[in-house]
């Protein structure tokens, strides 16, 4: 039981770790002193089978001491290279990166979705004003009323159809930044020791090996998934790897012509108010598909893209831990 004697001395280590990282050598040192009262049990009721439960249960607890400290090696590394992307403000590790990521997405001054949502709703709600434009006259109770720029309500489908797709990417990318902040309290403070607990014996060992998984998938797949997609839409849209990069440029003109419903005489209802109608239309076909490729890349493809990777590192962490799990449902709703 040298190896049990190894482990305890840990214990003033522990002190001086911070962060997840003391945590868990904590719950190594908790799983260390539990199997060693087990053996002390066993060796004062001359209980042999108990002292051989006991080793065998002392070198799962050492493999999983390896799988950690070779966790803490290669998440150290990875917020090394996560803190040096470019372009992300207060990137200081892997999962305050992709925070930064998705808030870029999100709020960019130029490019944010929430800045092109914005666009849409008050270019939406100046059509609708110009739309409802009309000349009317009434003389001794008789009159009749034109409405020059009704052609405007046209454009009220392609832009509620924009801003459907940008509210739907809002809704997901808040929600998967929810997530990730779910993550960094939890995953590797609480559901990485509880999972190296329950793995301490072989009646919740699959538990263990599953929480442990799930709580590795949380920390580095996650936030992972948001970089790589990141990655990829910057590499699409950089006109040095990518000729047609321009046409995918996000970008949207909201000026609105302003209707005059006093053109009434004949044939120029259609040659000038339905040109101003036709012109915007055409701006808006122009601009719409830079600015849906955008939004479906970063904030639809993102995400699921995020939790994809998150449920395959579940997959292949368990069967790592000795905790065969089948997530293909999840995967297959995803």
């Amino acid at each position: 039981m040298r190896a049990l004697v190894l482990l305890l001395l840990l214990a003033p280590v522990v002190s001086a770790a911070s962060g997840w990282e003391g945590t868990a050598l904590l719950a190594i040192v908790t799983s260390a002193g539990i199997l060693g009262a087990i053996y002390g049990v066993a060796t004062g009721f001359g209980i042999n089978e108990l002292k051989v439960i006991a080793k065998e249960e002392l070198y799962q607890l050492i493999a999983t001491a390896l799988m950690v400290i070779l966790l803490v090696g290669g998440n150290n590394i990875i917020d090394a290279l996560s803190a040096n992307l470019g372009g992300l403000a207060g990137a200081e590790n892997l999962q305050t990166a992709a925070e930064a990521s998705i808030t870029q997405t999100l709020t960019d001054g130029t490019n944010g979705i929430e800045t092109y949502y914005n666009k849409i709703t008050e270019m939406d709600g100046t059509i609708a004003v110009e739309g409802s434009r009309s000349l009317s006259c009434n003389i001794l109770g008789i009159g009749y009323g034109v409405s020059a720029c009704g052609g405007y309500n046209m454009l009220h489908a392609p832009l509620s159809m924009a801003g459907g797709i940008l509210g739907f990417a809002i809704g997901e990318l808040y929600a998967i930044l929810s997530l990730l902040a779910l993550s960094k309290l939890f995953a590797m403070n609480l559901i990485l020791p509880l999972g190296i607990l329950l793995r301490t014996v072989k009646i919740t060992r699959g538990a263990g090996g599953f929480l442990i998984a799930l709580g590795i998938s949380l920390h580095i797949m996650l936030p992972m998934g948001i970089l790589l997609d990141r990655m990829m839409a910057d590499t699409f849209l950089d006109p040095a790897m990518n000729p047609n990069a321009s046409a995918f440029t996000a970008g949207l003109q909201t000026d609105v012509a302003e209707c005059d419903p006093t053109n009434v005489n004949g044939a120029q209802i259609v040659g000038s108010e339905g040109e101003k109608v036709r012109g915007i239309l055409a701006g808006l076909r122009a601009d719409l598909k830079g600015v849906v490729f955008y939004v479906l890349v970063l904030g639809t493809f993102g995400p699921v893209l995020a939790l994809l990777m998150t449920v395959a590192g579940i997959r292949a962490l368990t069967s790592l831990a000795g905790a065969e799990v089948d997530v293909s449902p999840l995967g297959r709703f995803l």
